[in-house]
């Protein structure tokens, strides 16, 4: 999707951390750079640290205004590439050798003048609770091992900045982080560089780590912050939030499906796979492999399904209040959803827990998504999308709608 590059070891960048109340700044990945620390308004305020710089906030703005405090020292320092680190990432050069020049390797890819960003891969950090394993399997922070480029609507359509490497002139120019938003401000920021023709880069050779939240309730708060983002970006972008991307066919077939009698289900769904087969076939050209014809409509359906407790609680709870079929078929969708979604991840926790788990993490993004949807007063955030060859999906959950 991208070149290899070389790292670049010539090429200096200014490390921005934004942190509140964070007790692991001493361990910060920066590579021996130069480093500012934006204090968000901690209590009680963050200390001196060796070398790093810290700027204090009186008053906590939230992580977009904290990136831009920092943005703009660097940039007053003549900085071209700033490197955003969250204060919970780090690295493991022990576990894995190549992460000890993670930014130069990030850096390389600034040969090409396009690219405005980078992010390299981030995935969950080891520990020894169920959570911490669930988490290796499903960190929203983590965009998997492929590599892409970045914009809405392609496989990889956002990058979290827990860790983003970013051209400062070209930040710039779209007008850098939006304060008003509290979470999602990366997503925002990636897809109007996306907009304007920047070039953006996800590199899953480099990998860092982020520390999973300690508790279940702090876990499903932050799922919760995630969907929070969604109305608002729904105002800036439109669809490009949008909780599903399916032939139309396929969202009709769910609806009856909930209601219908058993033949009449089967006889939808049938005509439903014949469709939805022809359009993925056109869309993947005349040399498909029928495991990628496969492999597509299974990643269309299941993902639609998940948008029943990501996106569509309400209505999926109208549905379960009008008898036993309709309630039984919408539980057995919904687990049967999140059961394949545990076999293809594979956590290091009992099946039924992690089937649990990731039902409940669609169910508290969803929270987070209404939340948002009556502060708005909008539903674009939860309005389908009907995609003509049924091939993508589109999925901002992680919006980083930073951790």
């Amino acid at each position: 999707m991208h070149p290899l590059v070389e790292p670049a070891t010539d090429r200096d960048a200014t490390v921005v951390t934004p942190a509140r109340d964070e007790p692991s700044l001493a361990t910060l990945p920066t590579g021996g750079r130069s480093t500012i620390v934006v204090d968000d308004g901690s209590s009680p305020p963050i200390g001196q640290l060796d070398g790093v710089r810290v700027i204090r906030r009186d008053v906590s703005g939230g992580p977009s205004v904290a990136r831009t405090d920092g943005l703009a020292l660097a940039r007053a320092e003549g900085a071209e590439f700033v490197v955003f680190v969250d204060a919970d990432v780090t690295v493991d050069p022990e576990a894995d050798p190549r992460v000890s020049d993670w930014i130069d390797r990030l850096l390389g890819h600034f040969d090409d003048p396009a690219v405005a960003a980078v992010a390299p891969r981030v995935v969950s950090a080891p520990g020894d609770t169920t959570l911490a394993a669930y988490e290796q399997a499903f960190s929203p922070l983590d965009l998997g091992d492929a590599p892409s480029l970045v914009a809405p609507g392609r496989r990889v359509s956002y990058v979290p900045s827990a860790a983003l490497v970013v051209r400062v002139a070209a930040v710039d120019a779209v007008g850098g982080f939006d304060p008003a938003l509290r979470y999602g401000e990366d997503v925002d920021l990636i897809w109007r560089l996306a907009s304007a023709g920047h070039t953006v880069r996800y590199d899953p050779s480099v990998a860092v780590q982020h520390r999973p939240r300690s508790s279940w309730s702090a876990w499903f708060r932050q799922r919760m912050s995630y969907g929070s983002a969604a109305a608002p970006l729904a105002s800036r972008h439109g669809d490009a939030i949008a909780p599903s991307r399916a032939p139309v066919e396929l969202y009709g077939t769910i609806a009856s499906a909930l209601v219908a009698p058993g033949a009449l289900v089967a006889g939808a769904a049938a005509a439903t796979v014949t469709a939805a087969q022809i359009r993925v076939r056109r869309a993947l050209g005349e040399h498909h492999q029928p495991a990628a014809v496969n492999g597509a409509m299974a990643q269309v359906f299941g993902s639609t399904v998940a948008a029943i407790p990501r996106a569509w609680a309400p209505l999926a709870l109208v549905a379960a209040a009008a008898g036993r079929r309709p309630r039984r078929r919408l539980v057995a969708m919904v687990m049967t959803a999140a059961a394949v979604e545990v076999l293809q991840r594979r956590p290091a926790v009992d099946p039924l827990r992690a089937t649990t788990a990731r039902i409940v993490d669609h169910l508290a993004y969803g929270v987070g998504v209404w939340q948002s949807v009556v502060r708005e007063r909008s539903l674009t955030a939860v309005h389908p999308v009907r995609s003509e060859n049924g091939v993508r999906s589109t999925d901002a959950s992680a919006s980083t709608v930073t951790p």
